[in-house]
């Protein structure tokens, strides 16, 4: 071939490659998801989980599977999820007992939730409860603590999990009714409730999702809620304010969240997604149904906003002597 020939057929072939169609983008997702919860199975989180995982599945078109990764006042599952691939396969849904709390409390957390996780979105709050069993004699907040006053330490207000939300209210409520009790730290809400039903512990704080089923079964009653206002799953019970224990208005705040470092495209696709989740009108209904008060927002600043509510965590943490246990 002579070197006019040669020109030629090379200025061919790179027409020929050029024109070539491009390598397909894979189109996420891909393959399943997994949506890690850090509380057993029947928790507050759990139920709402369970509703936006099947959400996510419908949209996204493939199967999202429920992780429960109960323990370790929730560090265990955070731990597990900061350490995952950023590829979009594994999120975490939890509240301000894995992301705010435990760094309020304890010395030493596995991960640092203002750096390791990166904001999908908020999807809403949850009121926390004081209850007790049905047929406890004690049927208010002030019998509980002139009871708890004259018997220091020798009643048991449990929660759902060292440092977590349900820890956190409960140590408010004793510093601000200045009472006593035993705290009885428990991996989760489900396994707390079911002692409590059968007479185990005497008290426990835990959210409204757990709650109202056992209101309507008849085997717990409800003492007080530490919203600022009352709530309208539960209109007929006083909050702490309104009883004289205290300006607080304490809530578990959910969010769903990823390890750091998403592709920008997998993130916007999976916050559109979840933003249209939480305000679809039958996704409302049925967290109304449960408890759930749901309401979307992004994290403009996830760093600043984890930051600023540990340092403020710490400092209740501190005036009620909330301590790593």
């Amino acid at each position: 071939m002579n070197r006019t020939a040669l020109t030629v057929a090379l200025g061919l072939v790179g027409l020929i490659a050029g024109n070539a169609p491009a390598p397909a983008q894979a189109v996420y997702p891909e393959k399943s998801l997994q949506l890690i919860v850090p509380f057993p199975p029947g928790g507050a989180s759990d139920v709402v989980a369970r509703i936006i995982g099947g959400e996510l599945e419908t949209r996204l078109g493939k199967p999202v599977i429920i992780m429960n990764r109960p323990g370790g006042g929730t560090t265990i599952a955070a731990k597990e999820v900061a350490r995952s691939a950023p590829d979009g396969y594994t999120l975490f849904f939890s509240s301000n007992s894995s992301f705010t709390l435990p760094a309020a409390v304890k010395e030493s957390v596995p991960y640092d939730a203002a750096k390791d996780f990166e904001p999908i979105g908020r999807t809403g709050k949850i009121t926390l409860a004081l209850v007790t069993y049905k047929d406890n004699p004690i049927n208010d907040l002030p019998g509980l603590v002139a009871e708890a006053k004259a018997n220091p330490d020798k009643l048991s207000l449990a929660s759902f999990g060292v440092a977590t939300v349900s820890h956190f209210a409960g140590e408010l409520f004793k510093s601000a009714a200045g009472v006593k009790m035993v705290h009885l730290p428990y991996k989760g809400s489900a396994p707390a409730m079911n002692d409590l039903i059968g007479k185990h512990i005497q008290y426990h704080v835990d959210t409204v999702i757990a709650v109202k089923p056992q209101i309507e079964a008849g085997t717990v009653k409800v003492l007080a809620v530490f919203s600022g206002k009352r709530t309208p799953f539960l209109p007929d019970v006083p909050t702490l304010a309104e009883l004289g224990y205290g300006n607080i208005d304490f809530a578990s705040w959910g969010a769903v969240v990823a390890p750091r470092g998403l592709p920008p495209a997998v993130h916007d696709k999976l916050s559109a997604t979840l933003e249209e989740i939480i305000n679809s009108p039958s996704v409302v209904e049925r967290f109304s149904k449960v408890g759930f008060e749901p309401g979307f927002a992004r994290f403009d600043d996830w760093a600043g906003a984890v930051t600023k509510e540990t340092a403020e965590m710490k400092d209740i943490a501190q005036k009620a002597g909330i301590k790593e246990e």
